[in-house]
């Protein structure tokens, strides 16, 4: 590890960044959408609604769509969605290349890593098991009852504090403008990689920097 950095662990988001699931979330959301008679969307267009956990997602798509339904509906159109989602958490999910190595390299290095994402923490835990057997992660956490989503800090923190680190010295990877929002509320530096399901083009306009366009830049310029 370079001695410039004083960072001591790094906590990643799961979707864009360390996998690509859009396959399986697509899969699940059109199984949600066919019931309402809104025809499958694609993998760009789903990009679009992610980011902010998969009921925000639904949402979003029927939004677009102009399909509105009641609470109850909403309800039930959800448990399409994850029900698919919990039969097909991974089948169409990939890692990306060169992130097995970045986190193999990490974690030799002496940094602690962890991965907190939007999605249902159940599903979270099954993808991370399944892709990242090898990999001592320090924490895996997803969405759940009592645990508010980025990008509120509120669990970034936990993980710093789980580990007796000040935040400035935990680095947060992500994809979006909602990872970049969480880490400046956690007083985390932070690296954004435009592999993952935001546009570089956006990424860029929104303002948030330093952008990683490969694994091998970002671990050139922040991981050693």
């Amino acid at each position: 590890m370079s001695q410039k950095l004083t960072f001591k662990a790094c906590l990643f988001d799961l979707d864009g960044t360390l996998v690509d699931t859009i396959g399986d979330i697509v899969y699940a959301m059109n199984a949600a959408l066919a019931q309402v008679g809104i025809a499958p969307i694609d993998s760009q267009t789903c990009m679009r609604f992610v980011g902010r956990g998969l009921h925000n997602a639904l949402k979003g798509a029927l939004v677009e769509f102009g399909s509105q339904v009641d609470a109850a509906s909403m309800q039930d159109l959800v448990e399409v969605l994850l029900h698919t989602y919990r039969e097909h958490p991974y089948e169409r999910s990939g890692v990306y290349p060169g992130i097995e190595s970045l986190l193999q390299n990490s974690v030799a290095s002496g940094l602690a890593v962890g991965v907190l994402s939007n999605k249902e923490d159940s599903l979270v835990k099954v993808i991370v098991r399944k892709k990242f057997p090898n990999i001592p992660f320090a924490m895996v956490q997803g969405a759940c009852e009592g645990v508010p989503l980025k990008p509120d800090p509120a669990t970034a923190l936990d993980f710093a504090r789980s580990l007796d680190l000040n935040p400035s010295e935990v680095l947060f990877v992500g994809d979006s403008e909602v990872d970049a929002q969480t880490a400046i509320a956690a007083g985390m530096p932070y690296a954004l990689v435009t592999w993952g399901f935001r546009p570089r083009a956006e990424l860029a306009g929104s303002g948030y920097n330093p952008l990683y366009d490969t694994v091998a830049d970002l671990e050139k310029g922040v991981m050693v």
